[in-house]
Formats: structure tokens, sequence, C-alpha cells
């Protein structure tokens, strides 16, 4: 069964809190099948290895109760993730300019996932495409990951976006992901972490 660190659980916990209250974490547990309540009812530690079910269950409970109108909920859930990867888990060096997170994405893969593995393939210094082979895929994990992405490799000066061109539940051998880089100060200055929906654990 594959695992995702706990850090990424943490942090959608944390995003259904701080967007809906308090009290929806207790009515989003009680949607979940039991088998995931091992994972959910207790403490998760950051840097813990969580099962990656448990992480979909919860994500995809939380959407149908809390969002079920929203076609971006998922996308939203890893942005507010993908902030605090890179700024409060300390993943900034890895991504700290385009050149670098396309160099780092192996290891920042592994530092999320123990399976599976990415290849990058660059089409220019501000545009890359990252394939994600041996890694179940969903719509909830993929969309997350589409946010995460796209806002951890943003910074002050430069907004990332990411789209999936391809996806393993259509039968393709990987997913794709396209990420591009746009200097801030073309979208009128705007604060690239302040767009909960933009769209590179």
């Amino acid at each position: 069964m594959p695992n995702i660190r706990g850090a990424m659980v943490v942090y959608a916990v944390r995003f259904v809190r701080e967007t809906y209250g308090e009290a929806t974490q207790d009515r989003v547990l009680k949607r979940l099948d039991p088998q995931h309540w091992g994972t959910l009812l207790r403490p998760v530690r950051e840097a813990s290895w969580e099962p990656v079910e448990d992480l979909v269950a919860y994500m995809e409970a939380a959407r149908e109760l809390l969002a079920p109108a929203d076609p971006g909920f998922f996308r939203k859930l890893g942005a507010f993730s993908g902030r605090l990867e890179r700024e409060a888990a300390g993943f900034e060096p890895l991504v700290a300019d385009p050149s670098t997170a396309v160099r780092m994405a192996p290891t920042t893969w592994r530092s999320f996932h123990d399976q599976g593995h990415v290849e990058v393939k660059t089409d220019g210094p501000l545009d890359a495409r990252v394939r994600i082979f041996g890694f179940p895929a969903s719509e909830a994990l993929c969309e997350r990951r589409v946010g995460a992405w796209a806002a951890m490799a943003s910074s002050p000066t430069l907004i990332a976006s990411a789209e999936e061109l391809v996806c393993a539940r259509d039968g393709s051998p990987f997913c794709e992901v396209r990420v591009t880089w746009t200097p801030a100060a073309s979208r009128d200055g705007g604060d690239p972490r302040s767009d909960p929906g933009a769209g590179p654990a």
C-alpha cells in the first residue's frame, strides 16, 4: 500500500478546520468508513508515513460534505498545503527557483511519497513537464497535486501555474503535469501565495 508523508494529512485537516470551521472536522470524520479512522482519529506527525487511501478518503468526504458544488475544492486544499510545505515545512530551498525545482523534483517527490518516481522534461527555462510513474491516481490526488505544486513553486518574483496534461486514470502509464512560471510583475504584482486555486506530497 503506498504511503504519503503525514504532513499531507495534517495540512488537509488544517485546511478544513480553517476554511469551514473547527466543528466541521467531526462531521467529516463521521462520513468516513471506519477503516480510515486509525489514521485520522490520532495525532499525525508531519514526518510520519500514512496510507494514501486515508488521505484520499478524507479529502473526498470533506468535499462531499462541505463543498459538493465546488470543482476547485481539491486544488484549493492543495494550494493551502503547498504554501505550508514551502514555508512552514522548510522545502523552499528545493523550489527556490525554476531550475532548482526541476533539478530537485525527484528528491521533493521522495520526501512526500514512499513509492513511485518522477521524470522531468524542460521546454524552456520557465516551462517543465513532470511525469509521475508508479503511484495511484484519483481525482482528489491529481487535483490536489496541481494546486500544491503551483503554490509550492511560486515565489514573490515568479508565479507558478500547473495543469495536468495526461492522467493515469485514463489508461496512461503516467500522470503528466506541466508547470510554468510567469514573472509576478506581469500579473500586476499580485502575491502568488494569495491565490488558493493556482494551478508544483
